[in-house]
């Protein structure tokens, strides 16, 4: 039997409307088996893809609210951190990873997509995201955030698999200790790709592409992916239980004539994760 709940320290923002940042991070780790703790980088009427969206950036209150969690001594099994709104942002984010030792860290560095930048977001912001990747256990980027990290131009022409690796190394250069490239195209398809900082070795979880994107996808399996490492799976079953979640919500949702801007069906398929991680604990 397990103990306590394990403790994530979640730092993502709060959309309203719109299934994405901690209206996905939250119900997906607490039926893993996680308290969430969340820090709201900013709050939104809406995520981004609506239009005339009511946003208000939280730097100036963060300061403050992580001082009165230092106040109080606490420690988390796991930082995760996402959407971050300023180069302020960044460095205080930064300084309470120092603070968090011993927590297992995964930051997925929400910047952009489709090749660019978010609209808004300062032109300093991949330099940043690239010194915090130095405290990842695991960084998770898509394409346009590997590209925007690296200042490789955004291409998603199908790699080999030795491009892909040394796509990694590039990301494991910066200082994390495994990298993960999510629906990265291969010669033989797409694929979430991870490495081991000191392995010459790629794993992927292959998956076919679907004629669907819907929002948040990213942090949904982000979301899976912290929870199972929590949990003890080594980064190899991670990466799978979060690909074929991810990919499972997406094939249910496609049957549905919901609006993609509100993101994947992803509650009726939780009691599965729930599931998975009863078996586990039973094990």
């Amino acid at each position: 039997m397990r103990g306590p709940a394990k403790t994530v320290a979640a730092i993502h923002d709060l959309s309203g409307v719109g299934r994405c940042a901690l209206t996905v991070v939250t119900p997906v780790l607490s039926v893993l088996g996680a308290q969430v703790c969340p820090v709201p980088t900013a709050v939104l009427s809406a995520h981004t893809a609506f239009s005339g969206i009511a946003v208000r950036d939280l730097t100036d209150f963060l300061p403050a609210y992580l001082a009165h969690w230092r106040a109080l001594g606490l420690r988390f099994d796991a930082v995760y951190a996402g959407y971050l709104g300023s180069p302020r942002q960044v460095e205080i984010v930064s300084d309470f990873l120092k603070e968090q030792e011993a927590a297992i860290k995964v930051l997925d560095p929400v910047m952009g997509d489709d090749g660019r930048l978010y609209s808004g977001m300062a032109e300093e912001m991949p330099e940043k995201w690239r010194a915090l990747c130095a405290h990842a256990d695991v960084v998770t980027p898509n394409m346009t955030e590997y590209a925007l990290l690296t200042g490789e131009a955004y291409s998603l022409a199908p790699r080999t698999r030795a491009q892909a690796e040394g796509m990694l190394k590039k990301l494991l250069d910066m200082g994390a200790k495994s990298a993960v490239i999510t629906s990265l195209p291969l010669e033989s398809g797409l694929a979430n790709v991870y490495m081991r900082r000191g392995e010459n070795r790629m794993g992927l979880c292959a998956f076919e592409r679907l004629a669907a994107h819907y929002p948040g996808t990213g942090d949904l399996f982000a979301s899976v992916l912290t929870g199972a490492l929590l949990r003890g799976d080594a980064l190899e079953g991670a990466v799978r239980r979060a690909t074929d979640f991810t990919r499972l919500c997406v094939e249910r949702s496609m049957r549905f004539p919901t609006p993609v801007n509100y993101g994947v069906d992803l509650e009726p398929l939780l009691p599965l994760l729930w599931e998975d991680a009863a078996n586990k604990t039973r094990e």
